[in-house]
């Protein structure tokens, strides 16, 4: 896509990428958050932009699968929960990472990104705006509210696509301004350890029944053991397998309170393959055995 705010552009897309695109031509509720462009991607096999806006900032964040993203002179790997943002003027490039990794000549861990998918949300915002308060310099952060920014894009879209209520894009549009507006502001001074604890909890969080280990985990955030333990230490005052079970015991309290299902299967929905091992976990954390919490907080179990 070419427009009077692009220079030259490189736009490699394989035939089997997928994206949904808001425009405000098309959306014209997008101009009152001076949104130019929002959009969904699902991207695979090849994936590859270069360009430089003059006039316009651009926002990624990863929802499934990774990219890389040049931040400065740097590649910056961009995993699920993470987002970048590029002031106006500044190179943008990114693409899928086995594509920049096999230029470096680099090897990728094979436990990342194994299908090359990548799937993002994006925005390009009018420069000159209240945007470039959080633009002065590209920037990386994290975040656990990107499903959030995924719904309310994809309700835009489907305004743009078939029912056009100016009211309803409205007020659409004034809801991604605000949840954008919180997470860049959240991320204003956001050290690497903090995105990195999040990362963390995010892998888990998706993965609550995978047979996590110290070395998986530490794996996944390319640290050595000693260096997550650190991590955990310094930002959650728990060890990792600590951690692992308190994301695990919340889950757990969460299903107890809203799902019928016997307990035994709520347990190995969390990641616990021992019953009485997950009662035992559950007693001491919630101060009550599992059925006990059943019945107090489900509305169908209270009485029994």
């Amino acid at each position: 896509m070419m427009s009077e705010t692009a220079n030259t552009e490189i736009i490699d897309v394989s035939p089997d990428c997928r994206e949904q695109i808001c425009c405000d031509s098309l959306l014209p509720a997008l101009a009152q958050e001076q949104v130019w462009l929002a959009g969904y991607s699902r991207l695979k096999t090849r994936y590859h932009i270069a360009r430089r806006f003059a006039d316009m900032h651009c926002f990624l964040l990863t929802l499934g699968g990774e990219g890389e993203v040049l931040i400065g002179d740097r590649l910056e790997r961009l995993p699920v929960g993470e987002w970048a943002l590029i002031p106006a003027g500044e190179p943008l490039c990114y693409q899928l990472s086995e594509q920049l990794s096999e230029q470096l000549n680099e090897t990728l861990n094979p436990q990342v990104n194994k299908g090359g998918e990548w799937e993002l949300v994006w925005l390009l915002l009018h420069k000159d705006s209240p945007w470039d308060a959080f633009a002065s310099h590209p920037r990386l952060g994290c975040t656990s509210q990107q499903a959030t920014v995924l719904r309310t894009i994809e309700n835009l879209y489907a305004e743009q696509e078939r029912h056009q209520d100016p009211l309803l894009s409205a007020l659409l549009v004034e809801q991604l301004g605000f949840y954008l507006r919180r997470l860049l502001q959240k991320g204003e001074g956001q050290s690497r350890g903090e995105r990195l604890a999040l990362r963390l909890e995010l892998l888990l969080k998706e993965a609550l029944t995978e047979p996590w280990d110290i070395a998986r985990m530490a794996g996944a955030l390319h640290f050595s053991e000693r260096q997550l333990h650190r991590l955990c230490q310094q930002h959650f005052a728990l060890a990792p397998m600590a951690l692992l079970q308190r994301l695990r015991l919340q889950r757990a309290a969460l299903l107890l309170a809203s799902r019928a299902d016997p307990v035994k299967q709520l347990a190995e929905q969390c990641g616990f393959k021992n019953e009485y091992h997950f009662s035992t976990a559950f007693k001491r954390q919630h101060g009550l055995a599992p059925s006990h919490y059943r019945r107090l907080h489900h509305p169908a179990f209270k009485g029994r």
